[in-house]
């Protein structure tokens, strides 16, 4: 009887963890990674780095054959097993730098049009962040877009519906390949941060130039946006509430894609298309 008792509290304890755990993510040259996200895969569970590339996790009741997972444009992917790295001396992570080949295309005018993809010019409270709500202070909001061509994407825009903000705030942009429907690897060789103040946002836009990082696919491919760790403040992104046709597609840290078919936020890319 004692054994039947015994022999389940084992095997919960061999499958799951139970701490907090802290550490740094650097570098090979040990600087320290700021605004980078680790997560246990398909979990809504992580944390960003600050400015001293610091994280904090707390893994209690995770089961220890998930991955602890890193990812951050411009450094090779970081994957581990929670059981590997609970054995590990260390929490720091080291990230290697990835090799970066850009293919030089030229652009003949006459075969590229500009046009814009996803909503824009919404005014209404769609999605966004209050730092005093911290379950969806590291959400990430992605929109897609079709396409079948080859195209260059030149600038995103993210509209919004209103902000108040106790500091300057940075928001780190991604564009990702579709993998199963669903935003999959970044089709970037770094992270796109822009950092503004409230008097720099004109018109309730927020829009950053990403014509020089060579951002090119002829396939559909997902625009996405998230704040940095240190937001502070509460900030709302306009959007159409009404579009049917449209969809959302949203995620916690690493935790999986999930989509909403209704409606669409305000972001939105200018993106050079083939004839």
């Amino acid at each position: 009887m004692k054994l039947n008792h015994i022999f389940p509290l084992l095997l919960i304890g061999k499958l799951s963890f139970a701490q907090k755990i802290s550490g740094t993510i650097v570098t090979e040259r040990h600087t320290p990674v700021t605004d980078a996200r680790i997560g246990v895969e398909n979990e809504d569970i992580g944390d960003m780095t600050d400015g001293e590339g610091r994280y904090s996790l707390d893994l209690s009741g995770i089961a220890k054959d998930k991955n602890l997972k890193v990812l951050v444009n411009g450094y090779e992917p970081f994957q581990m097993s929670l059981s590997e790295f609970e054995a590990l001396n260390s929490y720091e992570i080291i990230l290697k730098e990835k090799p970066v080949e850009i293919d030089k295309i030229e652009i003949t005018p006459k075969k590229y049009i500009l046009k814009n993809f996803g909503t824009r010019n919404a005014r209404r409270a769609y999605c966004g962040y209050n730092s005093q709500d911290t379950t969806k202070l590291f959400r990430e909001y992605a929109i897609k877009v079709n396409n079948t061509r080859k195209a260059k994407i030149k600038t995103i825009h993210v509209n919004l519906a209103s902000f108040t903000l106790e500091q300057p705030v940075t928001l780190i942009f991604d564009v990702q390949r579709s993998a199963d429907g669903f935003p999959g690897e970044s089709l970037v060789n770094q992270t796109l941060k822009l950092t503004v103040t409230k008097d720099e946002i004109k018109n309730n836009t927020v829009s950053l130039d990403v014509g020089d990082q060579g951002i090119w696919t002829n396939e559909d491919f997902f625009v996405s946006v998230r704040t940095a760790e240190d937001f502070k403040g509460r900030l709302y992104i306009a959007g159409n509430i009404f579009a049917f046709s449209k969809s959302t597609y949203y995620r916690n840290y690493f935790g999986e894609w999930k989509k909403f078919s209704s409606g669409e936020p305000s972001i939105n890319a200018d993106v050079l298309i083939e004839r």
